[in-house]
């Protein structure tokens, strides 16, 4: 009877050992925030959302709305694809219309990724029951 609870309790020790490591992985923000290093430019639609820059290459509409690009100040935080370039939190600061006399760059491709909420995929307390190609 005392060997089946010193098992248990080595096992829950190592369980607790591997949830601890695996929570220090995370920083609970896996994003590092780009700035502009130069004025940048920015395709948006017509809700403030950045979308592929490509899209306004050549005006065209999507949905019900038109894609039109977004000039970003220098300094200012640059968005991901799905950012709303209106959304104060965060802090991207620009206008619709561009600077007389200033050129802009294209947006530096590490930005070019849309952000993602982490999804629940089972684990304890799950209500899963398969594991593998079979089921237990």
């Amino acid at each position: 009877m005392m060997m089946a609870s010193k098992k248990h309790l080595a096992l829950t020790t190592a369980m607790a050992a591997t949830l601890s490591s695996l929570s220090a992985c995370s920083s609970g923000n896996d994003w590092d925030d780009s700035y502009a290093d130069k004025d940048t430019a920015v395709c948006v639609d017509e809700a403030g959302r950045r979308v592929d820059d490509g899209n306004c290459r050549t005006p065209r509409i999507a949905g019900a709305g038109l894609l039109a690009w977004y000039y970003i100040n220098r300094g200012s935080r640059l968005p991901y694809y799905g950012d709303s370039v209106n959304d104060p939190k965060l802090g991207i600061k620009g206008s619709r219309t561009p600077a007389a006399g200033t050129s802009y760059a294209s947006a530096p491709s590490h930005t070019n990724l849309t952000r993602s909420a982490a999804r629940a995929r089972g684990g304890f307390g799950s209500s899963g029951r398969s594991f593998g190609s079979g089921r237990s």
